[in-house]
C-alpha cells in the first residue's frame, strides 16, 4: 500500500542490468542517467510527474512487477521527508525529460533484514528501478491540479471497461460469500464488508485519518502484503489518508476508502474488493494479476482528526530530520577522523 518505497519507474527504453556505465550511490544503489530533458533540476518542495515500473533480473530476463504505462503517471513529493536520503540524491540530478535506471543486489536491498526476502527473490540478483520524469511541477497547486487532470483522463479510459468488469466482478462476489455463508454489507462504491467487530463511535468520513493494521490476500487467499506479517518486512501501523489533503498521506485504492465509510474505530472487518476498486488492470506484483477482486482484513486501530493527524506528522518529520542530521555529523567526524 505504500509508495515511494516501492516506486521503479519506467524508462522509454529497458536497460539491461548488464549494461556498462552505472554510476555507484549510497546503500549499495547503482544508477544511470539518460539525459534527454531541459531545465533546471528537481529541487527540494517540488512535485515530481513519473512514469514507474519495476523489474526484477534473474540474469537472464528482466520480469516485470509494476508498470505505470498502461495507466496514468503518479505525482510524488521531491520529499526528503518521503523519499530515503540515497534515492533523494539520485533523483534531485533529474531534469524535465530526463530517465533514470537504479538497479540494487537483493543483498544490499535485505541486508538489514535478509529475513524478509521474498522466496522469489534470490541473492546475487538484481531489483530495477527505471523513472521517466514527466514533468516537474513547482507547488501543491500545480501538483493537485496535474492530478486532478489525470484522473479525469483515467476514469474516461476506464469507465466503459469497469461498468462491465464491477458486474461480472460483484456477481463472483456474492456467489463467493453464498457459497462461504458470509453475510456482508455493500458499501456505496461496490466493496463487501463483512464486519468481524463492531467499533465504537461516529462512522469514519473524509474528515479523518485512519490508523489501521491490514492483511490483504487473492480471492483464492494467496497473501501479497500485511503490515502485521514480519515475512513483509514493515510491521507498524499504517495510516489511510481520507481527506483532499495531500500533506497528511498518500491515498489507497478506493476499495478501501469505500469499504472504511461502514467502520468506526476498534471494528475489524474484511473487504471484498471488485478489481475496478483495487487496481483494475495493473498487475502489482507477481500475486496480484491484472483485474485481481482483493480481500482485506481490516483492523481500525484509531482515528485521527485533521488536527491530531497533522501534529503527528510534523512531529514525525522533526524527529527524521533530527536523525538525518545526527547520521550527517557522524559522518563527517568518521572523515574527519581518517585524513
Amino acid at each position: 500500500m505504500r509508495k515511494f518505497t516501492y516506486l521503479i519507474i519506467v524508462a522509454s527504453v529497458i536497460i539491461s542490468s548488464c549494461n556498462p556505465g552505472f554510476k555507484k550511490g549510497e546503500d549499495g544503489i547503482e544508477y544511470k542517467i539518460i539525459s534527454s530533458g531541459s531545465g533546471p533540476t528537481i529541487k527540494q518542495g517540488q512535485f515530481m510527474q513519473l512514469h514507474i515500473g519495476q523489474y526484477y533480473d534473474n540474469g537472464k530476463t528482466d520480469s516485470l512487477l509494476q508498470d505505470t504505462r498502461k495507466g496514468s503517471p503518479v505525482i510524488e513529493p521531491m520529499d526528503t521527508a518521503y523519499i530515503p536520503p540515497a534515492y533523494f540524491k539520485i533523483i534531485s540530478q533529474l531534469k524535465k525529460g530526463d530517465s533514470l535506471v537504479m538497479r540494487i543486489l537483493i543483498d544490499s536491498m535485505f541486508a538489514k533484514n535478509p529475513e524478509t526476502i521474498p522466496p522469489y527473490f534470490k541473492k546475487g540478483h538484481y531489483f530495477i528501478t527505471t523513472v521517466k520524469l514527466v514533468n516537474i511541477l513547482k507547488n501543491k497547486a500545480e501538483a493537485e491540479s496535474a492530478n486532478k487532470a489525470e484522473m479525469e483522463i483515467a476514469q474516461r479510459k476506464d469507465s466503459i471497461n469497469n461498468i462491465a468488469l464491477m458486474a461480472s466482478d460483484d456477481k463472483k462476489i456474492r456467489e463467493y460469500l453464498a457459497n462461504n455463508k458470509i453475510s456482508a454489507t455493500k458499501a456505496a462504491l461496490g466493496t463487501y464488508v463483512q464486519i468481524i467487530q463492531p467499533g465504537t463511535g461516529p462512522l469514519i468520513d473524509t474528515s479523518v485519518v485512519v490508523v489501521t493494521n491490514y492483511t490483504g490476500r487473492t480471492l483464492d487467499g494467496k497473501m501479497f502484503d500485511s503490515n502485521t506479517d514480519p515475512s513483509k518486512g514493515h510491521v507498524e501501523p499504517f495510516k489511510v489518508n481520507m481527506t483532499s489533503d495531500w500533506s497528511l498521506g498518500t491515498s489507497v485504492i478506493s476499495g478501501w476508502t469505500d469499504g472504511l465509510k461502514l467502520l468506526n474505530k476498534g471494528a475489524k472487518a474484511k473487504f471484498y474488493i471488485p478489481s475496478p476498486l483495487a487496481y483494475g488492470s495493473k498487475q502489482m506484483g507477481p500475486d496480484i494479476k491484472s483485474n485481481s477482486i482483493l480481500v482485506f482484513d481490516i483492523e481500525v486501530v484509531d482515528v485521527l482528526s485533521r488536527e491530531r493527524a497533522v501534529a503527528e506528522a510534523d512531529a514525525k518529520q522533526k524527529l527524521r530530520l533530527e536523525k538525518q542530521k545526527k547520521l550527517l555529523i557522524q559522518d563527517s567526524l568518521a572523515k574527519a577522523a581518517k585524513k
